[in-house]
């Protein structure tokens, strides 16, 4: 049987087998998962050759053996980029992700609205392939994700210890997330704290109350939201520019509990408000532990706080509510 040999450097120490082969090949996934489950996928120790599965971890100099048939074989290389190519692909990565903070262990970049974290159904470009497009940004991880629409800070690692450290600080609630929202309506109470619990179907998430059934009540989760109305007025129809704070992270946090429990949805809402182009919901401070790029945490300086600007299609917003925030 032919086959190709990959090398295990020592920067990816620790990834899982899976994401390591389609991290350093072009083999799609669905073929990937398949040779694996055929025992096709193999490491080789003194001459054996040891069966690997896909959440398996790899570590320095480890050798792994990959088939190479009519199937794989045209697949199994990364087309190369001239030098060229790269700086100019780096070029437009850096205009559709510009960096607002960077360190040697992480970077914070503008996310703009109606790009994915991540790759989906649907989902051509994301921030993950625009990263790995270059090679310079490729080992770089996503720590956290923001919805496609939403705008604003984005917090990106660049070492894997410094990964796991930083997404453990967003699990451990170690981050502080404020965001800008324009509400439709005015809610009832100028500000405030929303707990109630998120329960997401697969397509949409509920925030649950007292009413909901057991079953509903014991499969959500807890979730917290804090909120202050800035100011009201008319942008088309009567609205609010409130400050958000999410003490949790649950999915689509901000947009259910201001839609379902403010009953005033985020303004541009198409799931869980009335339709428009543009969702304002803007990321707009974060506040994250400052870790080495080793993963331990830096003692001069233990946080590091970031805003993000406000992209143009905020300008009309603010100049119909006479605000003197200033839109990049």
């Amino acid at each position: 049987m032919n086959a190709k040999t990959l090398k295990v450097p020592a920067h990816a120490a620790g990834l899982r087998v899976d994401r390591f082969i389609c991290k350093e090949t072009s083999i799609p996934a669905n073929l990937l998962f398949k040779l694996l489950r055929k025992r096709a996928v193999v490491r080789i120790d003194q001459g054996k050759r040891l069966r690997l599965h896909g959440n398996d971890h790899v570590f320095p100099g480890m050798s792994i053996e990959i088939p190479t048939n009519l199937a794989t074989t045209k697949i199994l290389h990364k087309p190369a980029l001239s030098p060229e190519s790269q700086l100019v692909q780096k070029q437009f990565v850096q205009q559709q992700l510009p960096a607002i903070f960077a360190n040697e262990s992480l970077m914070v970049v503008q996310k703009p609205a109606g790009l994915a974290c991540q790759g989906g159904t649907g989902v051509k470009y994301s921030v993950d392939t625009l990263l790995g497009s270059v090679n310079e940004f490729a080992d770089y991880k996503l720590v956290h994700r923001l919805d496609r629409g939403t705008s604003g800070a984005l917090v990106v690692a660049k070492s894997r210890l410094a990964a796991v450290a930083l997404t453990r600080a967003f699990h451990n609630h170690d981050v502080t997330k404020k965001y800008i929202a324009l509400l439709e309506g005015i809610p009832q109470y100028m500000q405030g704290t929303i707990h109630n619990p998120l329960l997401y179907t697969g397509s949409k998430t509920i925030a649950v109350d007292a009413s909901a059934s057991e079953q509903a009540r014991s499969a959500a989760k807890g979730a917290t939201t804090k909120y202050k109305v800035l100011k009201t007025g008319m942008f088309k129809t009567p609205c609010s520019l409130v400050s958000v704070e999410i003490l949790t992270g649950r999915k689509h946090q901000i947009r259910a509990h201001c839609a379902q429990i403010l009953g005033c949805p985020v303004y541009g809402d198409t799931k869980y408000g009335s339709a428009n182009s543009t969702l304002y919901l803007h990321c707009s401070e974060i506040t994250i532990p400052n870790v080495l790029p080793d993963g331990n945490a830096s003692l001069d300086h233990p946080t590091i706080a970031v805003k993000s600007p406000f992209p143009k299609t905020w300008q009309p917003v603010f100049d119909s509510l006479n605000i003197n925030f200033t839109a990049q």
